[in-house]
């Protein structure tokens, strides 16, 4: 799966082909609604989310899908300082504080950025100081270096697609179709593939499969409590890994509850491609705060 434009596909470096414009137009993805606003001046580009109470959690927390999203995006600050092609090979999110403010920025430092790997360190703040969150990603560099003038073109394209409006009209798992089932008497998580959820180059969003990996581990984690509302269950933080392209769907993520202690879980969750012979797309350990 080639990562030639900012979304970030699930992907290895083996799974890549030479760089191309993106054959899916991504108006219907989730990132085009969730108030995303990129400006491009001298610098990086500046990744900016405009909040909507539609992107908050009841207890005030930036959705952690939402989040997911976001951050995949926000690499871009780092990512266009190349002109190669790139993919993720993983995504760790923390969530940290409420949001005080109304806007979300992104501060990106460049760990390590060789030919072929980058290692990229983000810092999520709204306008008032709140560190909202953090994030810690692998990038993969594949394919040629392509001629500045030809990325600045694409990215402008792309780029031009955010104007800073939020336009879900339900928070953001809804909106993915993000839906329960039993399967062989234990509970999964399933999604399919479609305009809001594939990227670029008809794969599933790596950012949107953290939507996924949430909703199965705070599932499991409420269903260990019993479900029926007794338990509220929170996602801190999630730590994903990309280890092939999710090319069909549905998506299927199987939780499993492999630590607790006191009010907090280690959960960890396979993903699938059913499509693909039940192909493992990406894994995840995901810490889930569970309260009474």
């Amino acid at each position: 799966m080639v990562g030639s434009a900012p979304p970030g596909e699930p992907s290895r470096p083996d799974d890549a082909s030479p760089a191309h414009d993106p054959p899916y137009d991504m108006a219907g993805h989730v990132l085009a609604k969730i108030g995303l606003r990129i400006a491009v001046e001298d610098g990086p580009p500046r990744f900016d989310l405009h909040l909507e109470p539609v992107l908050l959690d009841g207890d005030g927390h930036l959705d952690f899908g939402v989040l997911g999203v976001y951050l995949d995006m926000a690499s871009g600050q780092i990512a266009s300082a190349r002109t190669a092609p790139w993919v993720h090979a993983d995504i760790t999110a923390h969530r940290l504080a409420p949001p005080r403010g109304s806007v979300l920025s992104a501060s990106s430092t460049a760990l390590r950025l060789g030919r072929r790997t980058g290692v990229v360190e983000l810092d999520v703040h709204d306008e008032l100081g709140t560190h909202v969150a953090r994030s810690t990603q692998e990038l993969v560099f594949v394919g040629p270096e392509r001629p500045p003038e030809d990325r600045g073109e694409m990215r402008a394209r792309f780029y031009g697609m955010f104007d800073g409006r939020c336009s879900l009209d339900a928070p953001m798992g809804e909106v993915l179709g993000i839906e329960r089932r039993d399967e062989d008497g234990a509970a999964v998580w399933e999604l399919g593939l479609s305009d809001a959820s594939r990227n670029g180059f008809g794969g599933l969003h790596g950012g949107v499969a953290i939507a996924l990996v949430e909703a199965a581990a705070v599932g499991a984690v409420v269903d260990a409590g019993g479900g029926g509302g007794d338990v509220t269950a929170t996602c801190r933080s999630a730590s994903v890994r990309y280890l092939a392209p999710g090319m069909v769907g549905p998506f299927r993520a199987a939780p499993t509850i492999v630590a607790r202690h006191g009010g907090t879980a280690l959960v960890r969750v396979g993903v699938h491609d059913a499509g693909a012979e039940d192909r493992l797309t990406i894994v995840a350990e995901v810490h889930i705060d569970a309260d009474r």
